[in-house]
């Protein structure tokens, strides 16, 4: 069995070390293990094995003469059995040994790309799962919302899979005017239509021996949807203007925000094509289910533009309901780097006041979810805004709403800085 230690910093930061053997904690250069905490002594704490040790780990930790004890959940002792998932505190700095399972290992990844990060449980299932789909020949359905990093996983799928050596040709359907989505698909060949000067392959005939990918697939218009049906069939490819068919071999990975489901109920995606598409179908899971990876990618992120976040700050953005998903969050992130003081090192939760602007409280009906972490005044915020909303922003009727004078409501509204024309939305 191998054993990890999780650290927690006095800053926020979270970190994963491997605990092999005897290690000593501390500040100090010779210390095996470096922990942050300035408060600390340069030798913290020494930690050693114990052979066929009858508890739940073979851990022990022992303080050093002169360095103050440590906390073990409730207990302050000098030497001591670590148990499993106990938070040991030190200083300002909280540690906890964990055993390393077999399952939180990833996928190795193809080098030179960019990686679907992911630290959870959920976020490990779906790499496993797409590596695994990337050995079949097998049309894939990535189902999730935007920013979920549905282009990202579709280039590992290719780069996984025996068709590596191919192209990966990305399309958004979206993007295609509606005059050229079949050219751009299925190429055309000079003459056929007005500017058409030269012989064009399309997405299809570049990507022969590799891999597609339809991103927003469910904006294709329905006479394309037939042709692409056609071409999954027998595999044959007519260009626009063309008297002959050609063939290419091609693997389709296709996305979408929109459930492929609900817009073949509604009429706007053909069924039969749905059927051939979704041979596999890979949900993937929004970020607001997965506050693991929303820690992981917010530090990671901060740590690119020079900064840390505060504890405090990584409840903050847990919280959020994060409708854009990573993309949100690296834009948010950006943001708070942006705005702050460039001499600020560490962002704290002030640094995403933002977050809790009238567009997010308004349009994010899960906010109350991560009311216990937001401070009183913050909730105060929640809740004038709410009540401004039902107004319609007249003060007087959200005065009686919040059961409050209209002076003390106006006293709020120049203490939150929230101002705007009354009976509108008010904004920032």
């Amino acid at each position: 069995m191998s054993w990890n230690l999780r650290i927690h910093e006095p800053s926020g930061e979270n970190r994963t070390v491997p605990l092999k053997g005897s290690v000593t904690l501390g500040r100090a250069s010779h210390c095996n293990i470096l922990l942050r905490d300035p408060t600390l002594p340069q030798e913290v704490a020494t930690v050693w094995p114990v052979e066929h040790s009858s508890q739940n780990s073979p851990f022990w930790m022992r303080v050093p003469h002169g360095s103050p004890p440590i906390h073990l959940g409730d207990l302050t002792v000098r030497e001591a059995h670590i148990p499993t998932g106990m938070p040991i505190k030190i200083g300002e700095t909280q540690i906890i040994l964990e055993l390393a399972s077999q399952h939180q290992a990833l996928p190795s990844l193809p080098s030179g790309l960019r990686p679907w990060l992911t630290c959870s449980d959920s976020g490990r299932k779906i790499l496993w799962m797409a590596k695994k789909v990337a050995a079949t020949p097998l049309s894939l359905y990535l189902a999730g919302e935007t920013g979920t990093g549905k282009e990202v996983l579709s280039n590992l799928i290719h780069a996984w899979s025996p068709r590596k050596a191919g192209n990966f040709v990305p399309i958004h359907c979206g993007a295609l005017p509606l005059a050229l989505a079949e050219s751009e698909l299925f190429g055309h060949v000079k003459g056929a239509f007005t500017g058409a000067v030269q012989h064009r392959p399309g997405a299809l005939m570049q990507a022969h021996g590799g891999t597609l990918f339809l991103d927003e697939i469910g904006d294709l218009p329905l006479d394309i949807q037939v042709k692409l049906l056609r071409f999954l069939e027998n595999g044959e490819i007519r260009p626009v203007g063309a008297d002959r068919p050609s063939r290419a071999d091609v693997r389709i990975i296709c996305a979408t925000h929109h459930p492929l489901v609900k817009l073949v109920e509604e009429g706007k995606f053909r069924r039969d094509l749905y059927y051939r598409l979704a041979s596999v179908t890979l949900p993937i899971p929004n970020l607001r289910t997965r506050p693991d990876d929303i820690e992981m990618l917010a530090r990671k992120f901060a740590q690119e533009m020079n900064r840390n976040l505060t504890y405090r700050a990584l409840l903050r953005l847990q919280a959020h309901f994060w409708p854009g998903n990573v993309r949100e969050l690296r834009h948010a992130i950006e943001r708070a780097c942006g705005l702050s003081d460039p001499f600020t090192t560490t962002l704290g939760e002030d640094a995403f006041e933002f977050l809790l602007s009238p567009e997010n409280v308004f349009d994010n009906p899960a906010l109350e979810l991560g009311a216990s972490v937001l401070s009183l005044q913050e909730m105060e915020r929640v809740l004038l805004l709410k009540a401004l909303k039902l107004a319609h922003g007249h003060r007087s009727r959200a005065a009686k709403i919040l059961g409050i004078a209209r002076s003390t409501l106006f006293e709020m509204l120049k203490r939150h800085k929230i101002k705007g024309p009354v009976n509108s939305l008010l904004t920032e």
